[in-house]
């Protein structure tokens, strides 16, 4: 099986709102990205509403801030996947951090059992957050660069690379192929 790869950029071509509501966007705003902010507000209000109540002159900015701040940072392009949105990325660790993924066994010729999925322990690194959380664990920017000694020492002998090039034509292709297809049939 052949695998593509893109080594392009692609097209992003979106619609845009200029004017919301009488006020002027300037260049305009993404409309997927209202879409998803507005999705956002009602999810957070519907959450806030029976926990805290109706918004009043200072819980205002605990209803509006939050689903701003996500919808800001959540609409950027991923770090890992440019094509992906960085809410997906986030959606998706939280997926594997409780689910993790399902191993595929036999190209899906019998289902996984329950032993056969990463315990939780290993999908969350929770050693490395409790050692950073305790100053035990030095951060990987922090840590010195440790250098050899001595270069020269080296676990093995050298080994040495003879290559040589051959240009093969299609003649010379057809005749090999004449030849172990001739060889195979006796």
């Amino acid at each position: 099986m052949r695998v593509g790869r893109t080594l392009t950029h692609h097209f992003e071509i979106e619609t845009r709102q200029y004017d919301l509501l009488g006020i002027d966007l300037g260049e305009g705003a993404r409309r997927r990205m209202i879409i998803f902010g507005a999705v956002i507000i009602l999810l957070w209000i519907a959450l806030l509403v029976p926990i805290i109540g109706v918004p009043k002159k200072p819980t205002v900015s605990l209803y509006v801030v939050p689903p701003f701040v996500i919808t800001a940072f959540g609409w950027r392009a991923g770090k890992h996947h440019e094509r992906r949105r960085r809410v997906t990325e986030w959606a998706l660790a939280v997926r594997y951090a409780l689910r993790a993924h399902r191993p595929i066994i036999g190209l899906g010729a019998r289902a996984a059992d329950k032993t056969e999925y990463l315990p939780w322990r290993e999908r969350v690194a929770t050693q490395k957050v409790a050692g950073l959380a305790k100053a035990r664990v030095t951060p990987e920017w922090e840590r010195e660069v440790v250098e050899e000694l001595d270069p020269q020492v080296r676990a093995g002998a050298d080994i040495t690379v003879n290559q040589r090039a051959r240009l093969l034509g299609a003649d010379h292709v057809q005749r090999v192929s004449r030849r172990t297809s001739s060889g195979k049939r006796n």
